[in-house]
């Protein structure tokens, strides 16, 4: 009974929170205007208004002036789009530098904005894929931890495409470094807010830098936008880039922070509050799963009914699962959560075959009582089957992606390989539990509650395959589980459990003390037939018989 008042309890501390930061990005987006008071901050622009962007590229130590632009003119609602090609000189394309000026000027010739910014960064250069055994290039085997020097091929210049009137003590705090306020008697007005940080731009917009380019074609690529964005979206610009330089300074990578980056600045604002509220649901579902599972591998003592092989099975596959995504070098939402998930899958693999481990004794066996390895032979008689089937498909497809597919490495073809057969037959190896509650005709030895909790994240998760950058294959896995967890419930429908005996907990009902499982394979409940069915015993000779 506790424990559901502490869920319960949950639920609302997660509701108000929710509730929360939905409130919290309504004002972010639709702040107080000021209205009839004299320290209003007024703009002293209007969105009509031409504007004239010009861009200076400067090169080497010296800065020696190496290209100059200037762009059409254009108004801060419509933006400006640019491409064009810069002629650099040879020491950029080695390891030099560059950087460029942008000015932009109101009609009056006024500066209004101007910002210097590197064009040029050393970066650790992306892995290239390659054919293992038909390429024998030696272009592969450059050192990929040394930086190189990367272009910046994309410029994104931010700009406020709407004025709003301020109040002088309420004016946002990422606001103040952008913000350029003058006063003209007592009226305060403010010019056209621009922003620019290449630091907060993806990684695919810095490009390695050719080195043996010929002399008659280097000239680097650069695009250049003006982008008008809502004062929430400008807003969550600025945070971000403080928040981005938060979570390096705590460790995080590039790839890490581009994530959480992308989540806001990618998706419009509608998809953003989604994205917000399941995430935070995804949290807290993924708390409870954790909880009660764990509870219930605690509490177990007697694991008849349950499949040992799908058991190893997960300790196998979210162990691979997490070395590819490590190696995709994946967002840490997604590799943190399954991290977790090996360290549980091979606790309950301890549970299941009675290995304990401690500072004293060091590591014991336990041993499986006759129920148990009943329910280990009907396990067994399943997998040989399974393995016949998907053992020359594995085989097929490592050689075909060795043959046919580029890959970074070895060891790359081979987690890729392994991880393959995780993802395309991962769900019939999930399926020795659910022929074994087919030949019991129970669902009763199933943790339930967990199994609820993680479907609920299943079902976000097919939400999150298309918000959130990774492999194809994940993707694709996270609606195969989908379809497990369908069948799980065709079965606990089909095999109701009776409420009166002991739940998975040890408990009868809801209410009652804790219980001693008893549960039984050779149990006479378990041989009896189903009206219409057939019950399952297994012979001497450990083979399976259907009366």
């Amino acid at each position: 009974m506790l424990g559901k008042n502490f869920e319960r309890l949950l639920f609302a501390v997660v509701l108000f929170y929710i509730g929360f930061n939905l409130k919290t990005f309504y004002e972010v987006f639709y702040p107080n205007e000021c209205k009839n008071s004299p320290k209003c901050i007024t703009a002293a622009w209007k969105t009509s208004d031409k504007f004239q962007m010009n861009l200076v590229i400067y090169a080497g130590q010296t800065s020696k002036e190496v290209y100059r632009v200037n762009f059409k003119s254009f108004d801060i609602q419509s933006g400006l789009e640019e491409h064009i090609n810069v002629t650099v000189p040879d020491e950029v394309f080695t390891n030099g530098s560059a950087k460029a000026e942008i000015r932009i000027q109101d009609s009056k010739r006024n500066v209004v904005f101007s910002k210097t910014m590197m064009m040029s960064s050393y970066r650790i250069p992306k892995s290239k894929a390659f054919n293992l055994i038909n390429d024998n290039s030696t272009e592969h085997k450059v050192d990929a931890n040394r930086p190189i020097t990367h272009w910046l091929s994309n410029i994104y210049v931010a700009v406020l495409n709407y004025p709003i009137t301020f109040i002088m003590e309420e004016v946002p705090s990422e606001l103040h470094s952008v913000l350029h306020v003058s006063s003209v008697g007592t009226a305060y007005y403010y010019s056209p807010v621009f922003h620019v940080n290449p630091q907060l731009q993806s990684t695919s917009d810095w490009l390695e830098i050719p080195v043996e380019t010929p002399l008659q074609i280097k000239k680097l690529a650069l695009g250049v936008t003006i982008q008008p964005l809502s004062l929430g979206k400008f807003r969550l610009r600025c945070m971000l880039e403080q928040t981005s330089e938060s979570l390096r300074s705590l460790g995080f990578k590039e790839k890490d922070v581009e994530d959480v980056r992308s989540l806001f600045t990618d998706a419009n604002i509608y998809l953003l509050l989604t994205t917000i509220v399941i995430s935070v649901l995804h949290l807290f579902f993924d708390f409870l799963a954790f909880k009660n599972d764990i509870q219930f591998w605690r509490l177990t003592e007697n694991t008849a009914g349950l499949s040992i092989r799908t058991v190893i099975w997960h300790c196998l596959s979210t162990s691979i699962i997490f070395l590819y995504l490590f190696e995709e070098r994946s967002s840490l939402l997604i590799l943190v959560p399954s991290g977790i998930s090996v360290l549980i899958e091979y606790w309950k693999l301890m549970r299941m075959t009675k290995v304990t481990l401690t500072l004293r004794g060091g590591l014991s066996m336990g041993t499986r009582n006759k129920e148990e390895q009943e329910t280990d032979q009907l396990d067994a008689y399943f997998m040989r089957w399974l393995l016949i089937f998907m053992t020359p498909l594995c085989i097929s497809g490592a050689i075909y992606s060795l043959l046919y597919m580029p890959h970074r490495s070895w060891y790359s073809w081979i987690l890729q390989t392994a991880v393959n057969g995780v993802y395309a037959f991962g769900f019939l190896l999930m399926t020795p539990q659910l022929f074994i509650n087919y030949r019991l005709k129970s669902v009763a030895n199933l943790p339930w509650r967990a199994l609820t909790y993680k479907a609920f994240n299943t079902f976000i998760d097919d939400f999150f395959a298309f918000i959130i950058k990774m492999p194809t294959a994940h993707r694709v896995a996270c609606f195969r589980d989908d379809i497990v967890f369908v069948i799980y419930l065709y079965q606990r429908w089909l095999y109701p459990v009776d409420h009166t005996r002991v739940n998975e907990f040890g408990q009868m009902g809801e209410d009652s003390v804790p219980m001693t499982p008893a549960s039984s394979l050779s149990s006479p409940e378990l041989q009896k037939p189903r009206a219409g069915g057939s019950s399952t015993s297994i012979a001497k000779s450990g083979k399976v018989k259907v009366k």
